[in-house]
């Protein structure tokens, strides 16, 4: 299961999936809400709609106050004469004084109402008549059968024709206004065609304005009309304002029809591929458990935070151009919700995945400053009731450092003796003063405190903290440094003791393992005195003498370096020549290196190079770094033997090859008991390193080994000293080289 939710090819095909299906219901949705923002679910038709409604009275309103004018004698301001069916119009002329109503602003009106109602490429249609006068006020796009048919000699049926034929369009209103009664197809749900109004439009156009009835130029009564009105079948005309209304119309009833069956089907979608992306969220393929990256390692509140801003940024230069676009180049706007839901996908789900794995790695809460502000706070408490005996002192200063500066105020605004400001001068400083004494008193205390326990840290445990004159908090602490020092130094003192017995242990058992011992290697010695013929017991007398002399070399070994390491040896510090030690040491073991086919290269200056330090421990260090390479150096190589020296320290070095694998590092190989060869084939007991450092610390030198590969590398470095007067060279006796001993033939 956890290989199918790693699978990167199906985690891609999950984000897929939730990416279309939120842009589909992103889409589908907003195209459902744009249409029942203005319109309802019933809402099929464009007449039905209040918008078409509004308008279309809106119109009906224009023509009825279009007329008015009319028939008070208003014409177009041009000479234009919308009655006219042929060229004669253009010759004849107004009659003088017709026109007495005319003023400035009567005719700017109506020339506004003529401009709108009379336009050639225009949906809505009018057709007037007034029944007493027979004058017919009609759109100037009426085609011209319509308006000779009205101007027949038989007006009453070519209008009922007209009538009937008005019914066909998509929309028409016919009023009567001498029956008071009308006709249409329009849907009146919405109450725009409803009596209240359509009895304005009736008493407007027969002059009954505010229940006075205005005369026409003859000052003759109007009469009765007949309204018809209506809009052109289909909206041919997608100019004007019917025609923007029905275009806009059109698209959002489409694409709200389109969106009604997908949007329920992706929002299905959205929530299933959202919940496999959250199951396969933090699972990576080969791995078990929940994976997190960098992000998710961020505190939720920032990583939050960050998200957030980004959301909001890109939102607000979305906004900023999106308008450009959407005003300047008439984009539609779901292709701008488009483009900004592309943007602000990945981002959402990089934050909403994280909280995911978050949640599944226990690190929602755990991994957020509000977490970690509450346990600082919750530590905080309680240390703070932990260490009450000292936080309720602090807090005790407080509250009267508190009090004294409330007093302070106080004093301010009510002075008693002196006035307002000294007073409080003096208050406020006395209670700095205490506050400051308290605070510096304290951090002196546990300066000194710090300064005197690093004194007993560089080895003085008998030393002693000074907390006499110290605060309760720092007082109780030195007390305590003080006990600590005391266990210290008994410590030690007990460890010392220990070594001691220990070293005493090995010596007196050596001691007792030594005689028997020396009888075994005396009885060997004499029985290989004796003319034995039997050649198996000579062999076995042999093998016996070895690990006798062996067992001896062990326990020597062993004794050393228990006083070596204990301290016990008394050491014999004197001036050495340090190159004529090296020299006589090489020459010791040249027949040895020249029996394992070793070559040893010396460099090694001529001039003297002086040391202070014990001649018999410097020799056994440095005899056992040869004996060392004599055993375990591969045959056929070079053996490097270098003394390096400088105004303070001398040093001397010693490279060779290892025949076996170094496979341990260097503090492993200077422990007691190890050897280089791991499978113990070779003599020797592995204390010969060990002693040596033991042998250099004792001496204040230092003996550290190098491993690089099969390169086995010894350095002694020495504190070197000036010549002394009248010195003369060190000689290193044979028989004492065997004894271990290093003598000076002459004094100083």
């Amino acid at each position: 299961m956890n290989r199918i939710k790693g699978s990167i090819i199906l985690k891609i095909f999950v984000q897929i999936g939730l990416f279309l299906s939120g842009l589909t219901l992103l889409i589908g949705t907003y195209h459902v809400f744009t249409f029942l923002d203005s319109y309802t679910t019933s809402t099929n038709n464009f007449t039905e709609t209040s918008e078409f409604q509004s308008k279309y009275l809106k119109y009906v309103e224009r023509v009825a106050v279009y007329i008015d004018y009319r028939e008070k004698g208003y014409t177009s301001s041009v000479g234009y004469d919308s009655n006219s069916i042929d060229l004669s119009a253009l010759f004849e002329k107004e009659k003088p004084g017709k026109i007495e109503t005319n003023t400035e602003t009567g005719q700017a009106d109506f020339d506004y109402y003529n401009a709108v109602l009379n336009e050639t490429n225009t949906n809505f249609l009018y057709y007037v008549k007034n029944l007493n006068t027979g004058a017919i006020y009609c759109s100037p796009n009426l085609d011209d059968t319509v308006k000779k048919q009205l101007a027949s000699d038989d007006p009453e049926k070519a209008m009922d024709q007209y009538l009937k034929r008005a019914q066909s369009n998509t929309a028409y209103l016919i009023i009567n206004t001498s029956t008071q009664k009308f006709i249409t197809n329009v849907n009146r749900n919405y109450q725009y065609l409803n009596d209240e109004n359509l009895r304005w439009v009736i008493d407007y156009i027969s002059g009954n304005v505010n229940g006075n009835v205005i005369m026409n130029a003859e000052n003759v009564d109007r009469g009765e009309y007949i309204i018809c009105t209506t809009i052109a079948k289909g909206f041919p005309n997608r100019n004007d304002e019917f025609g923007f209304m029905y275009d806009k119309f059109i698209e959002l009833h489409d694409n709200y029809t389109m969106s009604l069956y997908p949007v329920p089907i992706s929002f299905v979608l959205l929530l299933f591929f959202f919940g496999l992306a959250i199951a396969f969220s933090g699972h990576k393929k080969g791995k078990d458990g929940i994976t997190i990256n960098n992000f998710d390692r961020l505190y939720t509140e920032l990583g939050f935070f960050i998200v957030v801003s980004v959301i909001g940024i890109i939102y607000i230069l979305g906004v900023k151009v999106g308008s450009i676009f959407f005003h300047n180049f008439h984009f539609r706007y779901y292709y701008i919700l488009m483009f900004g839901y592309a943007i602000m996908y990945p981002i959402c789900m990089v934050g909403l995945l994280s909280v995911v794995r978050r949640f599944k790695a226990n690190e929602l809460y755990q991994n957020s400053l509000l977490y970690k502000g509450m346990s600082k706070f919750s530590s905080f408490v309680k240390s703070f009731f932990a260490q009450r005996n000292l936080t309720y002192q602090v807090i005790i200063w407080i509250i009267l450092f508190a009090f004294m500066q409330m007093i302070a105020f106080y004093v301010y605004n009510r002075p008693i003796l002196f006035g307002n400001k000294f007073e409080f001068l003096v208050v406020s400083a006395i209670s700095y003063y205490i506050l400051a004494y308290v605070f510096l008193k304290a951090a002196i205390d546990f300066n000194i405190v710090k300064i005197e326990t690093k004194k007993i840290t560089d080895g003085n445990l008998t030393h002693k903290i000074p907390i006499d004159k110290m605060s309760t908090p720092a007082k109780a602490l030195g007390e305590y440094i003080n006990n600590i020092g005391d266990g210290l130094s008994a410590a030690v003192d007990e460890k010392l003791k220990s070594e001691r017995l220990k070293t005493e242990l090995i010596a007196n058992v050596s001691h007792d393992i030594k005689t028997p011992l020396t009888s075994i290697i005396n009885y060997v010695d004499l029985l290989k005195k004796e003319n034995l013929d039997n050649e198996v017991a000579v062999g076995y007398l042999e093998i016996l003498s070895t690990k006798s002399w062996r067992l001896k070399t062990l326990i020597e070994d062993l004794v050393e370096a228990s006083k070596a390491s204990s301290g016990t040896i008394q050491l014999n510090l004197e001036c050495l020549n340090l190159v004529e030690l090296v020299r006589q040491s090489v020459g010791e073991f040249e027949d040895r290196f020249i029996g394992h086919n070793l070559e040893p290269v010396l460099s090694i200056s001529e001039e003297p190079v002086y040391i202070l330090a014990d001649g018999r421990s410097t020799y056994r260090i440095i005899e056992n770094i040869f004996s060392n390479v004599n055993k375990y150096a591969l045959s056929g190589t070079r053996v490097y033997v270098d003394i390096t020296a400088d105004d303070k320290n001398a040093t001397v070095s010693v490279k060779n090859i290892s025949a076996n694998k170094l496979n341990i590092n260097a503090v492993e190989l200077m422990e007691r008991f190890v050897r280089g060869d791991l499978s113990r084939n070779t003599e020797g007991s592995g204390l010969g390193l060990s002693i040596s450092k033991s042998l250099a610390a004792l001496q204040d030198a230092t003996f550290d080994i190098v491993l690089d590969g099969d390169l086995f590398k010894a350095m002694v470095k020495f504190h070197r000293i000036e010549q002394p007067p009248r010195m003369s060279n060190l000689v290193v006796h044979d028989d004492d080289m065997n004894d271990n001993q290093v003598t000076d033939e002459t004094t100083i």
